[in-house]
């Protein structure tokens, strides 16, 4: 049986301390800072409430939303390769019930790989080549890629382990004329990043790739924790941080959220 020395346990309690005071600052950075305001996510929270009850109130989407959805009939998801098969063994890649529940709605569902990204950037957004080229971790291009691919298209993403439940909702939500919808995090403190929405070109999702350009630098290798690092630097921290910033400059109700039942 082992047994920790005294300096040991001693070094080992001094380092889980810092991690703790780490993931506190790094929150606090985030959600106390001065662009920082609760309303701006609640107020977005209440704009599409009407949505969650589309599917037992009524039939068509309220008169006051817009005829012709702003956000295009796409949903895109991204994987390695276009073999699906290697997602997961414990589950399947949710990219056909995709194709089951909206193709027949004139919804085209698209499966992004990691060759035609790199593409993309190469075409399009040359400026994040190097950023995106330079993260240590996988996830941490896969979270840029999602932006990169509805800015460039508009649409809908999906994780491939989300899976649809309305499609009168995802309607309902594509037609209230909003530049982009995101999922919520941590009830009222922030955006998701595994489902949301936006119109082409939306210039909030460029104003997050550059907040994600910032943060991909040596800023985010003083953070040792991969996970904290991965939500810091590209994930739901990025995208709140980004969001909050620009409701201040811009106004609050353009992104609004949706929550995680009844995609």
């Amino acid at each position: 049986m082992g047994i920790i020395s005294g300096r040991r346990w001693t070094r080992f309690i001094a380092v889980g301390i810092l991690s703790l005071v780490l993931i506190f600052g790094i929150h606090l950075l985030d959600f106390a800072n001065p662009f920082s305001n609760p309303d701006d996510l609640s107020a977005s929270m209440d704009v599409i409430t009407a949505c969650a009850r589309s599917d037992s109130d009524s039939e068509h989407p309220n008169d006051s939303h817009s005829a012709v959805p702003q956000i295009p009939n796409v949903v895109h998801q991204i994987w390695k390769t276009t073999d699906l098969r290697t997602y997961s063994t414990q589950m399947t890649a949710s990219h056909d019930r995709w194709k089951q529940a909206l193709e027949p709605l004139n919804y085209t569902i698209k499966l992004w790989t990691d060759d035609v990204i790199l593409q993309l950037i190469n075409g399009s957004y040359p400026w994040l080549l190097s950023t995106y080229e330079g993260y240590p971790q996988n996830i941490q291009r896969a979270d840029m890629a999602r932006l990169l691919v509805i800015h460039a298209e508009g649409g809908i993403y999906a994780d491939l382990d989300v899976y649809p439940t309305s499609a009168t909702q995802i309607q309902c939500l594509q037609s209230l004329n909003l530049e982009a919808i995101f999922a919520p995090v941590s009830g009222t403190l922030g955006l998701s990043n595994h489902f949301f929405m936006a119109e082409p070109r939306s210039p909030f999702l460029l104003w997050a790739l550059y907040e994600g350009k910032r943060r991909g630098g040596a800023t985010s290798r003083f953070i040792p924790i991969p996970y904290l690092r991965v939500f810091w630097s590209t994930g739901p921290t990025m995208v709140t941080a980004a969001f909050r910033k620009y409701a201040w400059l811009y106004g609050g109700q353009v992104v609004a959220w949706v929550g995680r039942e009844g995609f």
